[in-house]
């Protein structure tokens, strides 16, 4: 397999990395505007530095296009239209329209179009899915130190856009409605950011994000009929805990509807209550998706992140921007001393 990448940034370097490593696969050459970067990426890996993104087009079956999100549309389109295979870092594009123009394109050749939505393969997720039953309620939290960069795009679409899709990945139903709150702290963007998502099936979803914080944590909640996982995606842990089959809370409330334990509730709980550590394999998430998408161009199969699910969660995410900022909006038109209820 014949690859490329464009764009060799922060995260587009470490696509160049694992090309370079995977058996099987020759790393073509990569593209990127600051040519000093491109050559110091491709003599790290034996590659060669292209002059524009057009010049691998004939040259590879497979892409990576990591540039900045404004640049994707541009960057992808001829890959795209050469019906080569492309995975696009999220978001997919940086307008819903772009969104649809690449996966117009991409069904008209019938290419391979993923989008690198890259917390579906983080090994938190694949050891907790199977055990998810008719999820009802997600809690999400991701939280990060402040960086310059991407302060240039909300918090929403930089980060909380990772768990938006994993709420509507795990969910799986008609996103009904929205409610948020942001404001910007040290960026002219939304760097705080609290959205509430409801669901046709009357699910329900809490995502939390912030890119202003001392340290790092992603941690996720997963509540089910009977039972609930938690996710902690930077420690890779998970611990799933789950009521007995033989449990019926009916046969012990007290006169008042409460739950009562005639034998105390140590042993209650030690009865009915399971708790499984959940097995979490030894992956870089990155490495397992660019595998996925190299699978996918090679076999013809759809990738594990369509375009249209790339889409769908930027819908969802612009849908959170806007609650946000009409809600600023209102608030900034109000007079002093009036009441912000």
């Amino acid at each position: 397999m014949r690859v490329g990448v464009v764009g060799v940034g922060h995260l587009g370097q470490h696509h160049a990395r694992i090309y370079a490593e995977l058996p099987g696969v020759e790393l073509v050459g990569i593209h990127d505007t600051d040519p000093a970067r491109a050559a110091e990426i491709a003599g790290r890996h034996g590659t060669r530095a292209f002059g524009s993104a057009e010049e691998l087009v004939d040259r590879v079956d497979a892409v990576s296009i990591a540039t900045p999100t404004p640049q994707h549309l541009e960057s992808a389109l001829p890959f795209i239209a050469a019906g080569r295979g492309v995975l696009v870092e999220k978001p997919l594009a940086a307008t819903l329209a772009e969104a649809d123009r690449l996966i117009a394109a991409a069904d008209e050749m019938g290419g391979t179009l993923q989008v690198g939505h890259i917390e579906r393969f983080n090994p938190c997720l694949a050891a907790a899915l199977p055990r998810i039953d008719r999820p009802l309620f997600i809690e999400a939290d991701r939280i990060h130190p402040f960086h310059l960069r991407s302060t240039e795009v909300s918090v929403v679409l930089d980060l909380m856009i990772h768990d938006i899709d994993l709420v509507l990945h795990v969910i799986d139903d008609e996103l009904e409605g929205v409610s948020a709150l942001g404001t910007p702290v040290f960026s002219s963007t939304e760097d705080l950011a609290l959205a509430f998502l409801r669901f046709a099936g009357g699910q329900a979803a809490t995502v939390k994000t912030s890119r202003v914080a001392m340290n790092r944590s992603r941690k996720i909640r997963i509540f089910s009929a009977g039972g609930y996982i938690s996710l902690d995606l930077v420690a890779r842990q998970g611990v799933h805990l789950s009521l007995s089959p033989d449990y019926d809370p009916r046969q012990f409330l007290d006169e008042a509807g409460r739950l009562a334990a005639p034998e105390g509730e140590a042993a209650f709980l030690a009865r009915f209550l399971r708790r499984e550590s959940l097995v979490i394999e030894e992956v870089e998430p990155l490495k397992a998706e660019l595998e996925s998408f190299l699978a996918a161009v090679d076999r013809g199969t759809p990738p594990a992140v369509t375009g249209r699910q790339g889409r769908r969660a930027m819908a969802a995410a612009e849908r959170v921007v806007a609650e946000i900022r009409e809600r600023r909006s209102i608030l900034a038109a109000l007079p002093p001393g009036a009441p912000k209820s």
